[in-house]
């Protein structure tokens, strides 16, 4: 038994089974209304699936995605055609898997032995009535072994942080929860800790990181833990009935809508693992989150938006698994034909709607995006820094027509690598300002926080000082002085993107620099996939079907210097950070506007068709 700190949940489990992700009411719904989809053809496939304990590399142990979830197909299959032989089968898999799991030792450890513990809950759950007592307690053994070897978090789960980290993972939101719902009449001990932690410290969480509707690690991490916070709420909600994520914690995945492009990939935001492992190559990075979103609210909208991005390779990986490893080899399961056909429709589908162009997302980020689907311009403040795959990116901007024009810069390569550690993170590889070469202060010297109040008292960085939306001008106004406090007493960004004006728009940034050093070079960054041309005041980057022409209005003395091309595409302090792996749209490298002193930078920039 294990002794949880935290109060009884206000949830609890109820006293039958099935109830984890379904109940007997909604057995019924399953088998109608995806009978007829490519979901139900690709779950009945798993339903013959064999299940031998193999790995699909043998270095990586004996983890295989595709068995696991044949296995959880099997045991819905059990449980919705009433079949004790069909379900007496399935345990006999569940413990061969359990008995005979190897698990390989690396950072991928935790997401392997969960899926399992995960897999483990289904069939415990949905196959309940077949189990004998001592089949039920060698599982719970042996799921809570596997917990206390390989999890991060730890068994129980006491370690990490519900801000930002791996704790926003599957771990604790879905696999060791699940875990907890299944095993609640012989441990309730176990759900006790683990909807506990939760309820307790999660939910106010999520009450300050989703706030603005808008994710601090971007598109893609931030779209992935979104997801599995919804897994939490979506497994209290199908057990219970109640809703229990705070509304603007849902309502974040509109914000991935405003990410994603013309061409279908997402705008690139803080650390992006698609660039080098999907390389983008079916153009859907949000059907597995817009389709958790839509069973949790019903929304209409998200629904037919994750529709139209289903792939089956979401489902069952094809030659590479939901984030994109080696196939078998890793996955996690996020989303499989089983999950699909039990949280489709499970919300009644609301009215249609349609999105306004462009929109404010409020603190902790702060940002205002347009996309007409075709024009995607990024204007971000960045209040609070959410370290891990966040950016230090405070006030930067991003233009998109068609192609990638105002980019930024550098490649996810892998976490620790120089280039990300030296290079990619940090602000020079933004559209942001610099001084003497310098960025943003870095908060805690790029250590996570631990906790909320750790959070909010020591990651600040910038705060919107006003936002417009309307009569064709999209704008925001930050003060950025915290940020920038080592090297400055005072900094304001106003971006301004007015899309009626000029060819194809026009983004206008006004800056306002106060170095503490007067004799400070005080310099504003445009990074680009080309080498751009200077003639004068005037910076042309020329795309393949458009071109961006950047005036600089003020101050009248300025110069600019183009640093990029080969050896020094990710320079930083003279040195040229190469990735491990490079992508298409890397960069060349930036261009820097410089003044001295007290400066008041004024730069428009106009898209235009290529001549």
């Amino acid at each position: 038994m294990i002794c949880s700190p935290y109060k009884i949940p206000p949830i609890l489990p109820p006293a039958e089974h099935p109830r984890l992700m379904l109940r007997k009411k909604d057995i019924s719904r399953i088998k109608e209304a995806s009978k007829d989809t490519e979901a139900w053809r690709l779950y009945r496939e798993l339903c013959d699936f064999p299940i031998l304990g193999i790995g699909a590399m043998p270095e990586k142990g004996t983890y295989h995605l595709k068995e696991y979830i044949a296995l959880e197909a099997q045991a819905l299959d059990a449980l919705i055609s009433d079949d004790s032989g069909k379900g007496r089968g399935v345990i006999e898999k569940l413990l061969f898997l359990l008995r005979n799991v190897v698990v390989y030792d690396d950072y991928m450890k935790a997401r392997f032995a969960g899926h399992l513990i995960f897999i483990a809950s289904e069939v415990y759950d949905w196959c309940y009535y077949l189990l004998t007592a001592e089949e039920r307690e060698e599982i719970i053994i042996r799921c809570e072994s596997l917990a206390e070897k390989y999890l991060e978090m730890g068994y129980p789960p006491a370690k990490q942080a519900a801000i930002s980290g791996h704790g926003n993972e599957a771990q604790l939101l879905r696999d060791l929860l699940a875990f907890s719902i299944a095993v609640y009449d012989e441990r309730p001990d176990i759900y006790d800790f683990c909807a506990g932690r939760l309820f307790e410290e999660y939910l106010p969480a999520y009450e300050k990181v989703f706030a603005g509707e808008f994710h601090p690690q971007g598109p893609c991490y931030g779209s992935y833990r979104y997801a599995w916070a919804m897994w939490f709420g979506l497994l209290i909600y199908s057990m219970s009935g109640e809703r229990v994520l705070p509304p603007k914690t849902v309502s974040t995945a509109e914000s991935f809508l405003y990410l994603r492009r013309h061409d279908g990939e997402a705008l690139r935001l803080g650390d992006d693992y698609n660039e080098t492992k999907a390389l983008y190559t079916h153009k859907n990075p949000f059907f597995v989150p817009l389709f958790l979103a839509a069973a949790y609210s019903g929304d209409a909208l998200w629904y037919s938006e994750s529709e139209k991005q289903f792939r089956e390779e979401y489902l069952i990986p094809l030659a590479w698994s939901y984030d994109y490893y080696d196939e078998g080899s890793c996955g996690e399961g996020v989303i499989s034909p089983a999950v699909y056909l039990i949280w489709n429709k499970l919300t009644p589908l609301s009215d249609d709607r349609k999105l306004p162009f462009g929109r404010y997302f409020d603190w902790p980020v702060g940002a205002t995006v347009y996309n007409d689907g075709e024009r995607l311009v990024l204007m971000k403040i960045g209040c609070l820094w959410g370290a891990n795959h966040d950016h230090l990116d405070t006030g930067c901007f991003q233009i998109y027509d068609g192609e990638i024009l105002a980019s930024d810069s550098g490649v996810y390569d892998s976490y620790n690598t120089p280039h990300r550690k030296n290079y990619t993170i940090h602000t020079l590889a933004h559209n942001c300002i610099l001084v003497d070469g310098k960025g943003t202060r870095i908060p805690r010297d790029k250590k996570e926080p631990k906790t909320l109040a750790s959070w909010l008292s020591e990651y600040g960085m910038a705060k919107v000082l006003s936002h417009r939306e309307s009569d064709g001008v999209y704008e925001i106004e930050g003060d950025l002085s915290e940020a920038y406090s080592e090297t400055c007493r005072s900094v304001t960004r106003k971006m301004r993107f007015e899309p009626d004006r000029g060819e194809r728009g026009i983004l206008a940034v006004s800056d306002r620099v106060e170095p503490i050093d007067p004799n400070s070079k005080v310099t504003f960054v445009i990074h680009s996939q080309s080498k751009p041309v200077v003639d004068g005041n005037l910076i042309v980057i020329k795309g393949k079907k458009r071109e961006l022409y950047c005036r600089v209005k003020s101050p009248d003395k300025f110069k600019i210097t183009l640093i990029g091309g080969e050896g020094h595409r990710f320079e930083a302090d003279g040195i040229d950070y190469l990735p491990e792996v490079d992508t298409s749209e890397a960069g060349w490298g930036r261009t820097e506007i410089s003044a001295t002193g007290s400066v008041s930078f004024e730069i428009e920039m106009e898209i235009r068709r290529k001549e």
